[in-house]
């Protein structure tokens, strides 16, 4: 992977969602739910799942890269949502997810959830930081494995939905002076 992997994490480093951005209360339920990205040094998978159900997938490796967009079952997003509310996940911060000193970088995993007017961005270094989280983390990084067998999706071409999963940017529309 040489190059393209240090290139992928500094891209996944700068997609973590904003955390400034919230809604005012007139407006729509979020669009989106969460953003998990699980890169290893001979792979990276990512997924984008909104509040609908509808979720857009990405592989990448050295040899290519795969996109696949879908609907997730009701049971699968109710699954996700109850993963996404437990207690541990919920009140975690960035600041209180253990870190060992000697880090290796061959597993990295990202997730951003969106919360009531905010992103919540977590970055986890390496297995051991995520494996106390049986509620939560350790469901969700398994059912992002289990995706990748899921049937009724369709594939899409690289150069037309490549993403790294991120949301859109929103965009504002300014009046100019004439």
């Amino acid at each position: 992977m040489g190059t393209r992997f240090p290139a992928f994490i500094a891209i996944l480093a700068l997609g973590i969602v904003p955390r400034a951005h919230s809604q005012n209360s007139a407006s729509a339920p979020p669009s989106y739910l969460m953003r998990l990205v699980h890169a290893r040094s001979y792979e990276n998978i990512c997924v984008l799942v909104r509040a609908d159900g509808q979720y857009h997938w990405e592989r990448e490796t050295a040899q290519k890269t795969e996109i696949f967009e879908g609907t997730l079952a009701s049971t699968d997003l109710q699954r996700i949502q109850h993963w996404l509310a437990a207690d541990e996940l919920f009140d975690l911060t960035d600041d209180k997810i253990v870190r060992p000193a000697a880090a290796e970088h061959d597993v990295q995993l990202i997730l951003s959830v969106h919360r009531s007017g905010y992103w919540q961005n977590l970055t986890f270094p390496v297995l051991s930081s995520w494996e106390p989280y049986h509620e939560s983390i350790v469901p969700l990084v398994d059912w992002l494995e289990e995706l990748r067998k899921v049937k009724n999706r369709v594939k899409l071409r690289e150069e037309a939905a490549r993403n790294n999963c991120l949301p859109p940017p929103k965009l504002e529309l300014k009046t100019r002076p004439h």
